[in-house]
């Protein structure tokens, strides 16, 4: 089985959402002093890749210790879309009639080719996308963007209906069509919105 790493490693001075404060590191022992090596970090829950809750802007969502840890591990289907417009459903059905019908309990990855920190207009999901994945019974999207789409719209329509989602995301290339599976088990912060991640795609050789 063949392993993908679909994360970036964070630290501080990374790109981040505008107004987001960046990442500290303290050293709080060290092996020549204490035996041990060890860190306080500060840092915000959307730091790098990073999964959304439903709770990061609905008040009545669920919180990431909230979904169950069967939703960690799905299938994933990777569309290619590297169009600088949002992807539509006409897309999705393109992708459906080349590679078979998106089943429910799945996951949908968006890759657009964006590069982590680059400026200007992101592509992005259209709602319309988001609401043929959503009476698919898609449980969760993740994409190689910053956001869901550059106004947040359709960000904010996903998890108002209850799915989460994981942002820059990278590797998606390496990743085939159909035929993988995501594992993105998290901490458990209580009453978290967000939190960074390290999403794994499984492909069976």
């Amino acid at each position: 089985m063949q392993i993908i790493d679909l994360s970036h490693a964070f630290h501080p001075g990374q790109p981040h959402y505008p107004g987001d404060p960046d990442e500290e590191v303290d050293v709080v022992s060290e092996i020549s002093q204490d035996g041990f090596l060890m860190h306080r970090y500060h840092l915000v829950g959307p730091w790098g890749t990073h999964v959304d809750a439903p709770a990061h802007f609905d008040p009545t969502g669920r919180t990431l210790d909230q979904i169950p840890v069967q939703e960690t591990y799905l299938p994933i289907y990777r569309v290619s879309f590297p169009q600088e417009s949002l992807i539509t459903p006409a897309e999705l059905t393109s992708f459906e009639s080349q590679y078979g019908e998106i089943q429910t309990g799945s996951f949908v990855a968006l890759h657009t080719g964006w590069t982590w920190g680059r400026t200007g207009i992101a592509p992005g999901w259209s709602i319309n996308a988001l609401e043929y994945l959503h009476l698919k019974g898609v449980i969760a999207i993740g994409h190689d963007l910053p956001d869901t789409d550059p106004t947040l719209e359709a960000q904010h329509w996903w998890l108002h209906h209850d799915h989460w989602q994981i942002e820059n995301m990278c590797n998606l290339e390496k990743v085939p069509p159909l035929g993988a599976h995501l594992a993105c088990p998290w901490p458990v912060p209580r009453s978290g919105a967000s939190f960074p991640v390290r999403p794994i795609a499984l492909i069976p050789d």
